[in-house]
């Protein structure tokens, strides 16, 4: 099983925002990053995934080199190899975000059975890389799961929605967001 996690760089929650001079943009050199939540439960759900079925786990992220700090830690803990898609610093909105990243899987010699996303990221909350990055790869995909097991090919995924417990099934290679509390990742 190879799987592959996309990760996003974002500020670590209860930082201390303060605006550039200008007073344009936030001053980042005092806060303080990591990954979201759900990005966390959805690493240790590759890790899981290939310690069960073998295979190999990798992350992509889109960024500046600063978010070499974010793979790394996620590396530490039994991702097999990171990819860095660099860039200047700039914010990117979803679409392109989305593009570059559905350019640099095509771009992979490894055919993923698994694409992993957490269910939106910490800080914009978009909810729409996931989907235009299936989307533009012709792949299945479930969100906001919260129960995931691999048979045969198949993905069993389990998420709630209001008060009911929506049970789907979609065939691999697919694109699943998983939330937080899919498991308990390590620190």
């Amino acid at each position: 099983m190879d799987v592959l996690v996309c990760l996003k760089r974002v500020p670590l929650a209860g930082s201390t925002f303060l605006l550039t001079p200008d007073s344009r943009d936030i001053d980042t050199k005092h806060l303080g990053f990591g990954i979201s939540p759900h990005e966390e439960n959805a690493v240790e759900a590759g890790i899981q995934l290939v310690e069960q079925m073998g295979g190999s786990l990798t992350l992509l992220t889109l960024g500046s080199t600063d978010a070499e700090e974010q793979l790394r830690s996620q590396l530490a803990i039994g991702a097999s190899r990171a990819i860095l898609l660099e860039t200047e610093g700039e914010d990117w909105d979803p679409q392109g975000t989305a593009a570059a990243l559905v350019e640099a899987i095509k771009a992979e010699e490894t055919n993923f059975d698994l694409l992993l996303f957490g269910a939106e990221s910490a800080d914009s909350a978009g909810y729409q890389i996931h989907i235009r990055v299936a989307h533009a790869l012709g792949r299945p995909i479930v969100t906001n799961v919260t129960s995931m097991t691999i048979e045969n090919g198949i993905a069993h995924c389990e998420r709630v929605v209001g008060t009911v417990r929506e049970l789907s099934e979609v065939p691999l290679p697919a694109v699943i967001t998983v939330r937080y509390g899919l498991n308990i990742p390590p620190y």
